[in-house]
Formats: C-alpha cells, structure tokens, sequence
C-alpha cells in the first residue's frame, strides 16, 4: 500500500451570501440525488421518494420536480448518464432489481421502464460512460460490488468480494480507462479502496487508503486523462479531506489535504468537473458547507468558500458549471427534503508592498492582486476606506493601506488588508 503524504490547502473562509431553495421532501435519509449537466445546459437532479408508495423524481434546473415512477417498494438511490447522441438514461431501483428509464427531449418527458439485466433490489450506487456512449453502473450489497456494463448490464463483474464494499463511485478517464473506488468494512479500521478496471470489468490493481471511518468515496475524471478521487482520513473520526489525483490507474501526486475538525456523520464529499476542467471540492463540517475549485488539475485550490446550512447534512451531490468564471451547484438532504445552492468560486488576495526613496521621504506601495487559484481575475475590484480600485489584466492595482474587499462578477467577494 502506497502511503501519501497530503500538500496542505490554504483555507481562506468567505461567505457566501446565497440562500437554499427546497427542491423535493418525503426523502429518505439515505438518499443521494444524481446530477448532470447536459449538452444543452440543463441541470437535472434525480432521487427517491417514500411518498405514495415509493417514487422517482427528476427536476429540471431546480423547478416543480416531475414524478417519472410510481408505486415503487424499491425506490433507491437513482443515477443519471447522457450519451454523445444526446440520450438521457436513468437507472433506478425497482422490485425486479434495475430498471432504465430514457429521454430524448433533455428531460422533459420519459419512457420505458426497461429492465436491466440486473436482478438486485438495492439502490444504484453509481454509474459512468465509456467513450463510445456504453453505460456503466454499479450495485452493492453482502459479499459484492457489482459492476455492469452495456445498456442494459448485459456484462457484469463482482469486483470486490470480501464483505463488505459500499458507496461505490465509478469514473472513465479519457483514456476510456474504467476505475472504480468504495468504502470497505472488512478490515477493523476501514479503508477507502480503489481499483482500475480492466476490459472484462476485472480489477487490474487494488489500493487501500486506511485509515478511513465510513464516507462516500467521491470520484470524477476530468478530459486531461486525471482521475480524482476525495478520501476522509481518520479513525474513528475524520481529520480531514484528502484529494488524490490518479493518472493511468496509479496515483499522480499525493494530493491536497483540506483540515477539520469533523464530528457526526461529517465529512460528507462530492466532487465535481466542469466542462474546462475545473475541479470542485465540496463537502460538510460542523453546520457548513465548504467549496474550493481548482483550475491547476488538482495541484491546488482557490480560495474556499462557505454557506451555512439550516439543518444537518445526511447526504450531498453536487454538479459544475463551466463558463466565465463559473459555478457549482450543491444539492444537500437534510433527512426528509433536498435543498440546493449555486455556489460561485472564492476569490484570494495577495498583498505586496514596496519602499522606494523619494529625496528624504520613504514611500511604501501596496500591491494588491485578486487570484483565482493562482491564477489573476481581471475583473477585480478592490475597496479600501470607500474607495473603488480596478483591476488590471494581471489582476492587480495600487491600493492605499488599510482593511479592503475584493470583489469581482461571478466570485465571492475577500477581505484583506494592505
């Protein structure tokens, strides 16, 4: 087992000054929504319901949820993929065992169902796309982690047979190398496990990352042939957030580490890419969300940002937006409803200051330059003793001493002091 080191996160707490919208009730604790983003733009969220029986539900863009399946005593855990033809296939637990629903009209309407050739009742735990549009999904349960292949699982592998495997993620580099990562129990101090898989869904490596209590085990590929995958940690109680990167089945760099304190069921993760390959880091600590993005491939993060939550997380999806500067969407299940929030990058401030000579005087310049994980923001403004500063293409400006706040469209707003 390959032991990491972790690079630490700069932590620099802004606020987010965004309020929670309620998308769906009735939800179980245990329910994790699925996201997309499709090619049009549309946001989609699918869960599961205990009312009327057992239900599926889907949103558009955080709107009146459409109830897509009925009379469901399964209803599970439900997972959402869009093919490059533009399909939308929906995975979703029923009696019969997995059941795929498809959209052709980005959502809006459904049909099927069509049973899957798997015939365990059980939430789907995860799902991903091979390059050429072939779905993947995955179910867990005593002795298994299943993986299907195909449409419909025509082609299936237990990957993991010690008892036992749970909160299964599955992602496909663009390589179009499948990799899966999941929780285990079946070591006394736990382990996060991930394997790359190979053509026949048999597992080509295994590594363990101990020690680790029980979390969600996030994983998401970018369009660069990295894969991250989020890990928690500590034992009995998380000590932190570890994001590993992982290139051709074998870690790339020892990652990024964001501190906690974590009590309860803290740190719930989620990650998520954008379209520009932009990575987000969300996860929960002590009645907060927090969010970092990385523009550098996982080497480091922005600035982290955080918004209050009115009640306890017992579950967290989330998905990115790309475009000018971008944002991602948190979806939270508080027990019984699902509650969703844009959240907008973190901007951080750097300050230099510079003495020069001017005849017997000393003057000091202070520089302040507002960075997108490293990287200026043009955009920026700086206020100090209320006055305004604009930004250049480096995103920097002479600024007078003094307590200020940088702000720019888009990202949440810093303090700082010059």
């Amino acid at each position: 087992m390959r032991r990491f080191a972790v690079v630490a996160a700069a932590l620099v707490l802004v606020p987010s000054a965004l309020a929670w919208t309620t998308i769906g009730t009735s939800v179980p604790p245990q329910s994790v929504p699925s996201m997309i983003v499709t090619k049009s733009g549309t946001a989609l969220e699918s869960w599961d319901s205990t009312a009327a029986g057992g239900t599926i539900l889907v949103a558009r863009n955080g709107t009146t949820p459409q109830t897509v399946v009925t009379a469901d005593p399964s209803a599970g855990r439900t997972q959402l993929l869009q093919q490059p033809d533009g399909a939308i296939q929906l995975y979703f637990p029923n009696a019969n065992g997995v059941g795929r629903l498809t959209s052709t009209d980005d959502g809006q309407s459904w049909s099927g169902p069509v049973q899957t050739q798997s015939h365990t009742t059980g939430p789907v735990e995860a799902a991903a796309l091979m390059p050429d549009g072939t779905p993947l999904f995955a179910q867990d349960g005593t002795g298994f982690v299943n993986v299907f292949r195909g449409l419909n699982g025509e082609q299936s592998k237990n990957v993991y047979t010690r008892c036992c495997g749970y909160h299964e993620s599955l992602a496909v580099d663009s390589t179009g190398l499948a990799q899966i990562a999941f929780y285990s129990n079946a070591d006394p101090d736990g382990a996060t496990v991930y394997q790359p898989l190979g053509a026949d869904l048999t597992p080509v490596s295994s590594t363990a990352l101990k020690p680790v209590a029980e979390h969600g085990v996030p994983l998401v590929a970018d369009h660069s042939g990295n894969t991250f995958l989020a890990w928690a940690p500590g034992y009995p109680t998380a000590t932190s957030i570890s994001v590993v990167p992982f290139r051709a089945g074998s870690a790339a760099a020892d990652g990024v580490s964001f501190r906690g304190p974590f009590s309860g069921g803290d740190p719930h993760v989620a990650l998520a890419v954008d379209a520009q390959d932009r990575l987000w880091a969300i996860w929960t600590a002590g009645g907060t969300v927090h969010a970092a993005r990385s523009r550098s491939h996982g080497a480091h993060f922005g600035a982290t940002v955080t918004t209050a939550m009115p009640a306890t997380a017992h579950g967290i999806a989330a998905t990115a937006v790309a475009g000018s500067p971008g944002s991602a969407t948190v979806v939270i299940n508080t027990g019984s409803t699902l509650i969703t929030q844009q959240l907008h990058p973190g901007l951080s401030v750097r300050v230099t200051k510079t003495t020069r000579k001017v005849g017997k005087k000393t003057v000091v310049t202070h520089v302040a330059q507002a960075l997108d994980d490293g990287f200026g923001v043009p955009s920026a403004t700086f206020t100090v003793h209320g006055r305004r500063y604009h930004a250049n293409a480096a995103g920097k400006a002479i600024v007078p001493a003094g307590s200020g706040k940088a702000a720019a469209p888009g990202y949440a707003a810093a303090a700082f002091h010059a």
